[in-house]
């Protein structure tokens, strides 16, 4: 793993930290239903934090992927997520990437739900040791099935737009995962 993307990860993961302390400042210090200037989270905010492998493919080949994530939703159908991916490993090739996407939530019913992403992806692609880095859209579908209040498992499909030095590529990532709700 390169330097670069430890210290990438690492960011992400303060930033998953800042959120998570933020979401418990907000539950404790709520209680009264009435909102100070200083509330930043809404009352009616949920987080989550997830973890999803799966399986990439682009023009390069096939790699395994992961990716690790955490969002907000604002009422029970819109939210905003912010995660970091790595596509794997291709033939000579490798990429990863950071988002900020818009999250909007169906719920069928207590068990599944159906959700869609749109956002925008900072992605590093590397070919034979040649790096390119640059911006491109993200989108995705996919499924919530509730285990209990807390976790629920995710069935999930991405399409990003990624940077190589020979070009953008279009990655597209099917993956499962577990999500937890706090």
């Amino acid at each position: 793993m390169n330097s670069s993307l430890v210290i990438i990860s690492g960011a992400l993961l303060s930033a998953c930290a800042l959120v998570l302390g933020g979401a418990a400042q907000a539950q404790t210090a709520g209680g009264t239903g009435s909102q100070s200037s200083s509330d930043w989270w809404p009352s009616a905010y949920t987080g989550y934090i997830g973890l999803n492998g799966g399986r990439s493919d682009f023009k390069q080949g096939h790699g395994d992927a992961y990716s690790l994530y955490v969002g907000g939703m604002w009422n029970p159908n819109l939210g905003l997520e912010l995660g970091g991916t790595d596509f794997g490993r291709g033939t000579n090739s490798e990429a990863y990437g950071f988002y900020l996407s818009g999250v909007g939530r169906i719920p069928l019913n207590d068990t599944f739900s159906l959700f869609g992403k749109l956002g925008l992806m900072y992605s590093r692609g590397e070919t034979g040791g040649v790096r390119d880095s640059g911006f491109g859209e993200t989108y995705g579908l996919g499924m919530d099935v509730t285990i209990n209040r807390q976790w629920a498992g995710v069935l999930q499909y991405d399409r990003s737009t990624v940077h190589f030095v020979s070009g953008r590529d279009r990655m597209n990532l099917t993956s499962v995962g577990l999500k937890y709700r706090y």
